[in-house]
């Protein structure tokens, strides 16, 4: 994977990449969020898996252990957020593709808002041996909502084929 430091457009004019290109992988000709985007969610499922697990098998540290897991998920969701943003403000308005994506981020931020207030609820008990009710309750809603946010951004990928093809290397594409 050859970093490429200038962009060159078909003309043979260079000119450097601007902030929105670099964050979206066109230097190394590569989008950025879907890299991205495995973190958070690997991180939320298994919040979830260890609050459950500290319920139905003696694993005292299991929701100490979710703290953490949601405190990386929403430092997580801070770069694939940043990365689904740069992509977002390329896609024309008033597209099926716009319509997906809004959707796609409403529900990605509703997800993070959810186990926002999850960490808030469980912050002082976070060494409890056993994880709340409510937290698996409110995670296990939060969680439903990612996969149904995911499956939206997997449609903006397959269906329509945002950021797929000759639109990665070229700067400014819009969908």
């Amino acid at each position: 994977m050859a970093i490429q430091l200038r962009y060159r457009s078909p003309t043979g004019e260079t000119r450097p990449w601007t902030l929105k290109e670099i964050i979206q992988g066109k230097p190394i000709n590569r989008p950025t969020h879907p890299m991205l985007v495995h973190f958070p969610i690997a991180f939320y499922f298994g919040a979830l898996a260890l609050d459950i697990m500290s319920r139905v098998a003696t694993f005292p540290s299991a929701p100490l252990a979710a703290t953490w897991a949601i405190l990386g998920a929403l430092a997580a969701t801070v770069g694939a957020a940043t990365t689904g943003l740069a992509d977002w403000a390329t896609i024309r308005r008033g597209s099926r593709a716009k319509a997906l994506a809004n959707r796609h981020l409403l529900l990605q931020l509703t997800v993070a808002a959810v186990f926002v207030v999850v960490l808030a609820l469980r912050w002082g008990d976070r060494h409890r041996p056993e994880a709340n009710v409510l937290w698996i309750v409110l995670e296990a809603i939060a969680v439903a909502i990612l996969i149904v946010a995911a499956d939206l951004g997997g449609r903006l990928v397959y269906w329509i084929g945002m950021r797929v093809g000759s639109e990665t290397t070229t700067p400014g594409g819009s969908v």
